[in-house]
């Protein structure tokens, strides 16, 4: 954990260091920060500051990324003969980020205190995975799963057994709430509030980009220390220990580092601008029920009319996405014949991907934002985006023009990366199924209707190849396009709305998770998966169709037609 807040904080000092080299300085007058109306001098950020942010943020991704790996041991562990019980988990808990996850948002947006709505997360997601840890102790100590020699040894009770997981699960939920809680205060408030102006050490492209970096490490190694503890010490209940005590050391370093960042920052320590007061509730809505709802429609309606919806909407329904590494892929590709050592390794290779998009992204805004890279008629971009708005635009936050638009065109850079590789990925897993009966050819369930139970073969090399070339190529624009997406909304979302947006975002995104989810579950079979991927790559069309659309809303166009020609002819002279 030290190395991955070691490698994380030196990684952005280096980049911080070669972006520019003179010591960071007070700087009231051109700070991104100055239009927030709380009156206090602006201070840019520190590099101590900075490191102390991402200790924070490090420590929250680590222990919401452990335990989200731990959780699926635990149910396989607790329930050995069955998917059952981990497919009624996710169930719930994607049912309850759906319904609950607004709350949060908004939770957030009015809390005043930024620094003791974080600390709140912090206790209440550490609270939920200690007490969540003990119901999993009692669970995974009954005799029929441990045997009767074990040192601590409960009776067979499956009554007792079922309240656990009830109770287990619900303190899940709890977990997945706070640690969402705990990154919308981080990624929506704080990180927002505190970025440099556009173009300095420590601006807002360049904090995203390095906390994605950690939350992509911290997704890399966490699951594995996880299981390697579990392997090493040779018992499950001593992983759910280990999770335990982590969750429980790591408050204190967590807490400490997020109040010095608190203390040093005059506008985190200014209040918080509240939203508009929402009108009174009238005699149409007489009950709590009914206001409840309103109140969650409300937070819809306020999500749809934002400028961004499109976009996050786009990137929401990537959650849909068969294709990544998810249970029921690796599921999938352990069926097929692959095993463990390859399936590691080919995750390793597409998380190498996913980094390097933390690195790519922030120079590619920067090159794709300067008109002038793109042609030599600067200035017909330039009236382009005058006519759309762009120019003069005041949405909070950071109002640099050419990062707006350096966003849109790596987006969509970003998108088109990875539907062009999803195409053989998809065709690649048709290939691989389709060879395991030659029977079969592309029949769907020609398996079934002549009742042949063929030998289990190897996968096709070759096939194999491209199926993990490619998708770990598409890892890269799917993370390029997430952090795009992620600061256009930061960007273009008033600041009294931004948590609340993101509450919402929160709950679309868990309806695309409980939709793949579901398909899974009625599309169960190794053979069936074929139609999984099929859908997957049409949900990657529509999401490219979706921010294509609103690029060419926002920008007036997507390609300079005239330019690519001009591009082509003066290319023909030259050859």
């Amino acid at each position: 954990m030290f190395l991955v807040v070691s490698w994380a904080s030196q990684s952005l000092i280096m980049d911080s260091e070669s972006e520019d080299s003179f010591e960071l300085s007070s700087n009231s007058g051109n700070s991104s920060n100055a239009g927030d109306g709380s009156g206090v001098s602006i201070i840019d950020l520190t590099r101590s500051q900075a490191l102390n942010l991402y200790v924070s943020h490090a420590f929250s991704t680590w222990n919401a990324r452990g335990y989200e790996f731990a959780t699926i041991l635990f149910t396989a562990s607790a329930y050995p003969d069955t998917l059952v019980a981990a497919a009624l988990r996710m169930i719930i808990v994607y049912f309850a980020m759906i319904l609950l996850s607004g709350s949060v948002g908004r939770w957030v947006q009015h809390s005043p205190n930024r620094l003791r709505t974080l600390l709140s997360t912090i206790i209440c997601n550490r609270g939920s995975v200690i007490v969540g840890s003990f119901f999993w102790i009692l669970i995974l100590s009954q005799e029929d799963l441990v045997g009767r020699e074990a040192t601590f040894v409960l009776p067979k009770n499956a009554l007792l057994k079922g309240l656990g997981f009830t109770v287990a699960v619900t303190f899940g939920i709890i977990e997945r709430l706070s640690a969402s809680g705990n990154l919308i205060s981080m990624e929506r408030d704080w990180v927002v509030t505190v970025a440099a102006p556009a173009g300095r050490p420590y601006d807002l492209t360049h904090l995203n980009a390095v906390m994605r970096r950690i939350d992509l490490v911290c997704k890399l190694i966490s699951p594995i220390l996880i299981a390697a503890v579990i392997s090493v010490l040779g018992s499950i209940r001593l992983g759910v220990v280990f999770t335990g005590l982590t969750s429980l050391l790591c408050i204190p370093i967590e807490v400490f580092s997020a109040k010095r960042v608190w203390n040093s920052s005059p506008l985190l320590q200014a209040p918080r601008a509240m939203p508009p007061s929402e009108p009174p509730l009238t005699q149409t809505t007489p009950t709590p029920w009914l206001a409840k709802t309103r109140q969650y429609t409300h937070g819809f309606e306020l999500y749809f009319s934002t400028t961004v919806w499109i976009p996050s909407v786009a990137l929401a329904l990537l959650h849909f996405n068969m294709l990544t590494w998810r249970a029921t892929f690796i599921t999938y590709l352990i069926n097929a014949g692959y095993s463990l050592n390859i399936i590691t390794l080919a995750r390793a290779l597409g998380s190498l991907f996913e980094i390097t998009s933390t690195v790519i992204t922030p120079r590619g805004i920067v090159y794709m934002g300067k008109a002038h890279h793109h042609a030599n008629s600067s200035s017909m971009d330039e009236r382009d985006e005058a006519e759309v708005g762009l120019i003069g635009s005041d949405h909070g936050g950071n109002r640099d023009v050419e990062t707006i638009i350096g966003l849109q065109r790596l987006g969509l850079w970003g998108m088109s990366w990875q539907l062009v590789n999803t195409f053989p990925v998809v065709l690649s897993l048709w290939m691989i199924s389709s060879q395991s009966d030659p029977s079969e050819g592309l029949s769907t369930f020609a398996r079934g209707i002549t009742g042949i139970a063929s030998k289990q073969t190897s996968p096709n090399v070759g096939w194999s190849i491209v199926l993990f070339s490619f998708l770990a190529f598409s890892r890269l624009g799917v993370w390029i396009f997430d952090l795009t997406t992620q600061q256009l909304t930061q960007t273009l979302v008033a600041q009294h709305q931004r948590s609340s947006f993101a509450g919402t975002e929160n709950s679309v995104v868990n309806i695309f998770e409980l939709l793949g989810a579901s398909a899974a579950i009625a599309f169960p079979r190794t053979e069936q998966y074929r139609w999984l991927a099929l859908a997957s790559l049409m949900t990657v069309i529509v999401s490219w169709i979706m921010y294509a659309f609103w690029v060419r809303r926002e920008r007036g166009h997507l390609v300079h037609w005239e330019k690519l020609a001009q591009g082509f002819c003066s290319s023909g002279r030259n050859w």
